[in-house]
């Protein structure tokens, strides 16, 4: 092999052992760049190495942080930005955590490998189980017209499905926005006959639910693990109870905490699993509360 047809083939090497892109920085500011892509892609997540355009050297790492027709937005995770430096495609590793090694021959930008590194914004279903408990003190009459009191504990169990959206505030906080229909039913044996003429005490009420969730994110890798608090307004659609009367049924507000886990199938959808407890406030007469596991499939915008 003669010196030239190695220095060929040395140059044809380099150049297919990094990618580079027409995209170059627009704008500088912060820690932030300004990145017009000149009709390449990239993903939010990705990382790419910043080429000074007169050195021609890398001089800082970002990340995809926002993706708009034409441009992005990047943070600068080390080193120094320039305008008009160029990028080129940082190589997956186990610090970026970008493909499992099964993935390491695709591309960084590929939908279906690897997981997204930073919140994004998205959208979901879940379906739950709901397990709901109350006390309540119940008043009546007997048949000889003398008002008694007894009291019943029942619990029971139920469905729910719902729709939420996830909206990022910050690198580490979500704030949640959900509705959907929820089942409260619960069932239970009071002392004596108040129920209706009988110690068979229930409530079966079908709620509207609306709820607004903090979510903090402590651990975010391809298991986004998340601990949170709100609360949550529930509308009667349809009730019918022997142990509450009507308008001790209406609407209810009530207040959550729980946690959870995102499962990140890959960089465009995610399987969100999570459990609940509303504890309705406590009146004279009733307290109640449910406790809610809710899996469902959610996808990155």
């Amino acid at each position: 092999m003669t010196f030239r047809t190695y220095l060929l083939a040395v140059c044809l090497l380099l150049s297919f052992s990094s990618t580079g892109f027409a995209a170059t920085v627009s704008a500088v500011k912060g820690q932030k760049v300004l990145i017009n892509l000149d009709g390449d892609t990239a993903e939010v997540g990705d990382e790419f190495y910043l080429i000074n355009p007169e050195t021609q050297k890398r001089t800082a790492v970002i990340r995809i942080k926002q993706v708009k027709p034409g441009k992005a937005l990047g943070d600068i995770l080390r080193g120094k930005a320039v305008r008009g430096s160029s990028l080129q495609a940082k190589a997956p590793s186990s610090m970026s955590a970008d493909a499992t090694p099964s993935e390491s021959g695709s591309t960084s930008n590929s939908n279906s490998a690897g997981y997204l590194r930073v919140l994004t914004d998205s959208w979901g279903i879940t379906g739950g189980y709901l397990m709901s408990t109350m006390d309540a003190d119940i008043t009546y009459r007997n048949s000889f017209d003398v008002i008694q009191k007894t009291s019943a504990s029942m619990s029971g169990s139920g469905f729910g499905v719902s729709g939420f959206y996830d909206y990022v505030l910050n690198s580490s906080l979500v704030g949640r926005g959900s509705a959907g229909i929820e089942q409260f039913n619960v069932a239970g044996s009071a002392d004596s006959a108040g129920c209706q003429n009988s110690t068979n005490c229930d409530a079966k009420i079908n709620y509207l639910s609306l709820y607004g969730i903090l979510k903090w994110y402590p651990l975010q890798d391809r298991y986004r693990v998340w601990v949170g608090g709100g609360m949550g307004y529930l509308l009667a659609l349809s009730k019918s109870s022997t142990a509450l009367n009507e308008s001790q049924i209406s609407t209810n507000q009530v207040f959550t905490v729980g946690g959870g886990v995102d499962v990140q199938m890959n960089r465009k959808n995610y399987v969100p699993v999570s459990i609940e407890y509303n504890m309705f406030p406590a009146s004279d007469t009733v307290k109640a509360s449910m406790i809610s596991i809710k899996a469902g499939w959610a996808w990155n915008l």
